[in-house]
């Protein structure tokens, strides 16, 4: 199926809109010279999401990107139900992240760069926004079939609380932003597959990765947003590990010893992960946030690149990240800095 994109753009298009077309989209160009012809544009079709530049200023616009998803957001029709993804150079990002009352108002912020170098999956992705969108009205904000549980028993009921008050407003924006930032985009209830391997102690580029993870598909996340992002309930994930270890606790395991449980149980060849440089636990529970690779936490350092609700778990980097790229160490608390700043110091004596 085909579905049909509003790009505003103020500048030639250019690669952008050949991805997008490549990637099976029809797109509609808008350049934003005028506000009102724009929100016509906006209004008077049948467009299945919205990509926008952050800055619209170039010609004759007089207004940003912003402006424009704030108004599609709070006015009423078709078009409040639909997608607004911003798609800008890099130049404009910063300026865009430190306006805080335009970020939450997109669901999704992407470079150009990005967006050129990986646009099948951020195609992917926005395809899966949609069709959320549209399950989401068609399944009446229904939460057990969004996400395709029995219940909603193991959801905190915080959380629970903040899809009804969309549901009641009938805010279907509110709702999948909720769901992809709050569950997807984070460490909690559901896990990547970066942090299941490490959870296993698996160094995830062996070939049998691959079938550990078919072996795992019953735990599989099957809800909205599933199709661009694979994750996995972990809860259902500690139940086979309490089947197949008998009862052992994953957590205080070091790496090699939950492979081994791993391998003689399902007769495959998996490896055990190996610390991060500068680390030498393999108990391994997270993952560093810059390098990706396992992390046990009493080795890590809060990282705090984002508020981050009572159901999610926090993200961390490692003491090499810490040291590789100084600029990660505003994200970190003083006590942590400080520490840092003096094992740099020390090493480079």
């Amino acid at each position: 199926m085909s579905y049909k994109i509003l790009y505003i753009e103020d500048l030639p298009t250019g690669s952008i809109q050949n991805d997008l077309e490549r990637c099976g989209f029809e797109v509609a160009v808008n350049n934003a010279d005028d506000f009102n012809d724009t929100l016509s544009d906006i209004v008077d079709n049948e467009y299945d999401a919205f990509i926008m530049d952050f800055r619209l200023t170039a010609n004759t616009g007089r207004v940003d990107a912003p402006t424009f998803a704030s108004t599609i957001r709070t006015n009423g029709g078709n078009h409040k139900k639909c997608p607004i993804i911003l798609i800008s150079s890099e130049e404009n990002l910063p300026e865009f992240n430190n306006d805080f009352t335009s970020q939450d108002l997109f669901d999704m912020v992407i470079s150009k760069t990005k967006f050129r170098t990986c646009c099948q999956k951020y195609s992917k992705i926005i395809i899966d926004l949609i069709e959320s969108y549209r399950s989401i009205i068609l399944e009446s904000y229904n939460t057990t079939k969004l996400l395709n549980i029995e219940n909603t028993d193991y959801l905190d009921y915080r959380l629970i609380e903040i899809l009804d008050t969309f549901s009641k407003q009938k805010n279907p924006y509110g709702y999948c932003r909720t769901i992809f930032y709050s569950l997807i985009r984070s460490i909690g209830i559901l896990v990547g597959e970066d942090v299941l391997a490490a959870r296993l102690g698996v160094d995830k580029s062996c070939e049998d990765f691959n079938i550990l993870k078919a072996k795992l598909e019953s735990c599989k996340y099957r809800g909205i947003l599933s199709k661009a992002y694979d994750r996995w309930w972990f809860d259902q994930i500690l139940a086979m590990w309490k089947e197949i270890s008998g009862g052992k606790s994953l957590r205080r395991m070091k790496a090699a010893d939950r492979v081994d449980i791993i391998n003689n149980f399902w007769s495959l060849h998996l490896q055990p992960a190996k610390p991060i440089k500068f680390a030498s636990s393999s108990t391994f529970w997270t993952i560093c946030s810059k390098e990706l690779k396992p992390l046990d936490p009493n080795e890590g350092y809060i990282y705090n690149n984002k508020v981050i609700d009572v159901w999610q778990e926090p993200e961390y980097i490692s003491l090499y990240s810490a040291l590789e790229y100084p600029e990660l160490r505003e994200k970190l608390s003083p006590m942590d800095r400080k520490e840092i700043f003096e094992i740099g110091k020390n090493a480079r004596v």
